[in-house]
């Protein structure tokens, strides 16, 4: 009768008596598998052998209409009971009648036993001790016509790994499935779409095609990559429009500016190798492009890395290896380089001015089944590559270093050092590399699950279907409206952020990354990144039940894949409204009232090198935004060198961090993520207003309105209060936290006021106070001097794009885009302004981070700042309830439905 397909829980259905008849045993249930709910309707006869004879039937609002009649003629019940006063019924003697409801009674009761037996072992899944339990699928009441909603939420299914048992049809179960949301819809052509919309696969592949046409890029080789000779694309972005134009576009209908293309092209076949970037566009219309920068300003050797200089890299690293084999096999297990078991890792910067390329390299041990499992088997052998210019034949590797020891100019050099024993050795356990997988690669350790993980955890479903509609890349929820775009190199952000059909941001996007590493090894010890410059949207498909819920809404983003000069689009953004399963608001008072939090996110999952960054963009029913950075994946450690002479007694830490493992150390470093926030509080003249958090004596705090006052009011009854002070920045600053002297950050419209005659505007609230503790004087600040402030305020202008300049990470000691320079003292009083939010965190890694490192979050808030009259969210419907049931409000109550989940499989077809 019932079906017990493994890995999925049953869930209760309740059936129910209508009025107030429940056999006298409250809540008559029948429990059936959530994959099974189809075959409801065919299971409904037997359930009809215990009923009694009566003219009420069994109700359920979910599957209404399943009578007898409405069953193929094969499933109606042979038990069936007429009704009084049908044809069916006759007149009985009184012994006649007391014998017919004796044996009723007795098959009622054997009926109801046996039934109870049934779905006690149906429902009871073997090996289990305790039986589920679940809400009723209709469980409400009614209070003064209102209706209170069960609150029960029936969890969304996977899929079977095979068929269930039901004499039910296919269309039963489409009558159980949650409501289906419209499907996304898209622009039919180039020229129909939104300014703000990501470049498309097929509109990289009509700029390439342009670009080869106008002589500015070779064609593709017909197998392979190009060389460093060639020029080629390695980028392709949205070029954003010219703001002005934008506004007008949007807002007064005027022309679209149009769309195009921002192309990075490697130009190796010019007498002067250089880097150059085009603006193409109008994509759709027809194209030109655009040189955004002389020939030669960019010099060649400030490009970033690809995969084809990396090629080049790996012949010189191969040459180095093969030469110092035997010290190889002797000190890591037998292994060799390459097709031996180890591996190197690049690591940056490489110069830190543009006529610099070097590439200094580790040595690291492979690990079966990952790409960057290396990153936390590092060893103690390092060497640099010399890799200018476009010549593969000039280059050479140099600077070799084992256990520190170094530099040895030459690997000749250094194994003839090694074999003459002049200096100090190391030699890994044999059989050590045989252990490698199983403690780096992150699988469940099965000889300790945990107690009841083998269960299914919650899940949240859509019980009506989406509440967001989405065209392209716009998205619109709960009187939110905007559009989610990325950069291949930047990252994402959101566009023409409205609420209430009011733009409060024009722009939120990541801009770049930053992270500082310390070590004391001869690689780690001066690793510096800039994310941006590796492409932080180099988009890959999400990991469905993972990065995002089953049900949220898959959006494509693309991007230009250098090494096959071609497009490449995933799956790589996801919407999906959020249950925060906690109150946005409550009061418990002569009343019970509240709102259930609910919010909608767009989220970018991304791996970049060995972290895998989250970024979401929130947005909730009050008004406030907020974006996030979430940093996992695999740490990129030192070598832990138990021999190190630098090393004190305790060989558990040095100056730098903790032994994580056998040969690991955690390298301590920070990660800051530079976002540029440009807002529009009712237009664009707007205005910064640093609010001090303050404490001193009352004459202090009232003579900041009014300086007259000399005497302290008698009603203070001590001479000691807190208060707030207002200042308004005049010019362009970079602005830091410190948890001794608060301080609230707001950008305001003074033109605009609230009901109560206060400036509207916005709060800007980073989620920690972290800062950056390197000096001006590291070689690296000036490239990233975006980390020094957690917030800096500038005016607007078309030529400050990004808070990093694209080729910093190749030249940071003469950057091209250092946010300091920005910082030149311009006015910023009613003007269009620029905030550059930097929020970080530092990481000394632990234990904890090995073989994974667990999410670790920052971020920022976007507040509403005397922007409404009042709460903004009682447009929604609420929950309250008043003793004297006098006012009962309440949310949609959810529909009994179920979402079916097909397996999550990110390598299946």
């Amino acid at each position: 009768m019932f079906s017990t397909i493994d890995r999925f829980p049953f869930v209760p259905y309740t059936i129910q008596l209508p009025h107030r008849s429940r056999f006298g045993l409250g809540h008559f249930s029948y429990f059936y598998h959530a994959r099974d709910a189809d075959c409801v309707k065919g299971q409904t006869e037997n359930r009809r052998k215990h009923t009694m004879s009566t003219s009420h039937s069994f109700e359920n609002p979910a599957f209404s209409g399943a009578s007898d009649e409405n069953l193929p003629d094969q499933k109606k019940s042979p038990y069936y009971l007429a009704s009084p006063g049908s044809s069916h019924s006759s007149k009985m003697s009184t012994r006649s009648l007391y014998c017919a409801a004796l044996t009723g009674i007795i098959v009622f009761a054997l009926g109801l036993g046996l039934g109870f037996l049934i779905g006690y072992f149906a429902y009871k899944a073997p090996g289990e001790g305790t039986s589920a339990t679940g809400n009723s699928a209709s469980n409400s009441a009614t209070m003064n016509g209102a209706t209170t909603p069960s609150g029960s939420t029936r969890p969304p299914t996977t899929q079977s790994t095979r068929p269930p048992t039901s004499a039910c049809n296919g269309v039963c179960k489409e009558e159980l499935k949650c409501p289906q949301s419209a499907p996304i819809t898209q622009s039919e052509s180039s020229s129909s779409r939104g300014i703000f919309e990501m470049v498309t696969a097929s509109e990289m592949e009509e700029v390439y095609e342009f670009m080869v046409q106008q002589g500015l890029v070779d064609q593709r080789p017909s197998s392979g990559s190009p060389s460093l000779q060639n020029t080629y694309i390695y980028s392709i972005s949205l070029y954003l429009p010219n703001k002005d134009e934008a506004i007008s576009h949007l807002d007064e209908g005027l022309a679209s500016p149009g769309r195009y293309a921002d192309v990075h092209v490697h130009r190796g076949n010019r007498n002067v190798a250089d880097i150059m970037e085009y603006r193409v566009g109008p994509l759709g219309g027809a194209m030109t492009a655009t040189a955004l920068y002389n020939d030669g300003e960019l010099p060649y050797n400030s490009r970033p890395r690809d995969g084809i200089e990396w090629d080049g890299i790996t012949e010189q690293v191969t040459l180095a290896m093969s030469i110092l084999r035997p010290l190889l096999m002797e000190s890591f297990d037998g292994a060799y380089y390459p097709e031996g078991g180890m591996t190197f890792h690049p690591q940056a910067p490489p110069g830190l001015l543009p006529e610099e390329r070097e590439t200094r390299f580790v040595m690291a041990l492979l690990v079966d089944g990952t790409a960057r499992g290396r990153d936390l088997h590092p060893l103690p052998l390092t060497g640099t590559v010399r890799n200018p210019g476009t010549d593969k034949s000039q280059w050479y590797s140099y600077n070799f270093y084992y256990l520190n020891q170094g530099p040895f100019r030459t690997a000749e050099e250094l194994l003839e050092a090694f074999q003459n024993g002049t200096i100090r050795k190391f030699a890994m356990p044999r059989g050590h590399r045989q252990t490698l997988f199983e403690t780096t690669f992150p699988k469940q350790d099965g000889n300790k699950p945990r107690d009841m993980s083998n269960k299914a955890p919650p899940r949240t479903y859509e019980p009506a279907g989406r509440r967001y509609t989405v065209h392209d890349h716009t998205v619109k929820w709960m009187d939110w409206e905007f559009t989610v775009f990325g950069s291949q190199l930047r990252g994402p952000g959101v566009m023409n952020v409205q609420f209430k059909g009011e733009r409060i941001v024009y722009e939120n996007s990541l801009n770049d990354v930053g992270l500082i590493y310390a070590s004391d090894v001869s690689s780690g010890a001066n690793t510096v990144y800039m994310d941006a410059t590796f492409g932080l949207g180099e988009w890959q498909n999400v990991i469905i039940g993972v990065d995002c819920p089953e049900h949220a809404t898959l959006l494509d983003a693309a991007w230009w894949n250098m090494g096959a000069q071609r497009s490449v689009s995933a799956k790589a953004i996801c919407i999906f409204e959020m249950d925060g399963q906690e109150a946005i608001w409550r009061r418990k008072d002569r009343f019970a009232a509240g709102l259930r939090n609910t919010y909608l996110v767009a989220r970018f999952p991304m791996s970049v090198g060995n972290y895998d960054y989250t970024i979401d963009f929130r947005f909730y029913l009050d008004g406030r935004m907020q974006s996030t950075g979430m940093a996992s994946g695999f740490i990129q450690a030192s070598f832990w060198d138990q021999g190190n002479p630098h090393a004190g007694n305790d060989k558990t830490t040095d100056p730098f961090g903790y032994r994580v493992s056998e040969y690991t150390h955690g390298a301590l470093h920070d990660h800051t993520f530079g976002f540029k926030v440009d807002l529009d509080i009712l237009g664009k003249k707007n205005k910064f207003e640093v609010i001090h958090w303050k404490a001193g004596n009352v004459l202090d705090a009232l003579k900041t309105q009014n300086n007259n006052i000399t005497l302290k009011p008698p009603y203070y009854l001590y001479n000691e209060t807190r208060f707030v002070e207002w200042e308004t920045l005049a010019t362009e600053a970079g602005l830091k936290l410190s948890y001794a002297n608060p301080k609230i950050w707001t950008v305001v419209n003074e033109e605009h006021k609230n009901k109560w005659g206060v400036p509207r505007g916005y709060r800007i609230a980073p989620m920690s106070a972290y800062g950056q503790v390197v000096p001006d004087s590291h070689p690296a600040m000036g490239a990233l001097s975006f980390t020094k402030y957690q917030c800096a305020v500038t005016k607007r202008k078309e030529d400050e794009r990004f808070i990093t300049g694209s080729y910093d990470q190749n030249r940071m000691a003469n950057p091209t885009g250092s946010l300091e320079r920005m910082l030149d003292g311009e006015n910023i009083v009613n003007e269009d302004l620029i905030t550059w939010v930097s929020v970080g965190f530092i990481h000394v890694p632990t234990s904890e981070d090995v073989p994974m490192t667990a999410r670790v979050e920052t971020g920022f808030w976007l507040k509403p700042w005397n922007y409404f009259d009042t709460t903004a969210v009682f447009d929604v419907p609420q929950y309250v309830d008043t003793m004297d049931h006098s006012i009962t409000e309440r949310p949609p109550a959810p529909t009994d439905c179920y979402q079916p989940v097909k397996e999550n499989c990110y390598f299946c077809n």
